[in-house]
């Protein structure tokens, strides 16, 4: 049986690698490229759109992020297995901030502890499939589509009413030299703050952004306690995040998980 599910894991992270190399898949060319029925192919998919890693309309399939964009295999396992990984640090009755990252709002759907609190300028967190087991704050502000991010002052008067447990926030790159920092302007102010009225911060990034540098800047590098990213990562990355002062950095293993 365990043997099994593992050959039926490797099919679908299989599937996901395929998917990564063209446009879109019909489920008879992956039938016939992977040698099983239609049947065994459509609940693979089944499973993988559960789990929001792919999409399926007319008929095709594409690889999916958590927000619903087109994008590659490894980044999708890598948000996912981040967020999990993040999920695991949230504690019955803890309240946290979250700020508008991809990975920090998958996290929300995955954590499993009672009584939390999740203070979000995210927008996009109306999205996600219900019923959740958290009591959700959204901020409210100003927002600039197509981005979900709330910010400007109704935002950060939101934030500054609070005095979180955690706080879970992405961005787009980390660097002894440069800290945490941001290619979008107006989240950076509201991203600092929700580190300044937290206690303890966790950094969820995918390894492609360690020692990347941006122009906005949100705050120094040892201001992040933790720093969660996927096994993409380098012992050479993972030394450069300790050099630049953090004080944690914790390796997801990027998989598919096991199960029918």
């Amino acid at each position: 049986m365990r043997r099994s599910e593992t050959f039926v894991t490797r099919r679908r992270e299989a599937i996901m690698r395929l998917l990564e190399g063209r446009e879109s898949a019909g489920v008879g060319e992956l039938a016939e490229h992977f040698d099983v029925s239609p049947l065994t192919i459509r609940r693979d998919l089944d499973y993988l759109e559960g789990r929001g890693m792919v999409t399926r309309q007319y008929g095709r399939v594409t690889i999916a992020d958590a927000l619903g964009r087109p994008s590659g295999s490894r980044r999708v396992l890598a948000k996912k297995a981040i967020a999990a990984e993040a999920a695991r640090h949230v504690e019955d009755g803890d309240a946290i901030f979250v700020n508008a990252s991809s990975t920090a709002l998958e996290m929300i759907e995955q954590i499993e502890a009672d009584d939390v609190s999740v203070i979000t300028n995210n927008s996009k967190v109306m999205l996600l499939k219900g019923p959740l087991r958290q009591t959700i704050l959204l901020t409210g502000g100003t927002a600039v589509p197509p981005r979900a991010s709330l910010t400007g002052e109704l935002a950060m008067d939101v934030i500054r009413r609070y005095q979180a447990a955690k706080c879970f926030i992405g961005c787009s790159g980390i660097s002894a030299e440069h800290g945490l920092t941001s290619n979008t302007v107006p989240e950076t102010a509201v991203d600092s703050l929700m580190l300044e009225q937290s206690r303890e911060h966790f950094l969820l990034l995918d390894s492609f952004k360690i020692g990347k540098s941006y122009t906005y800047p949100i705050a120094p590098a040892h201001m992040a306690d933790t720093v969660i990213t996927d096994d993409g990562a380098t012992d050479e990355q993972v030394d450069h995040l300790y050099m630049a002062g953090v004080k944690n950095v914790i390796v997801a293993t990027t998989s598919i998980p096991e199960g029918a």
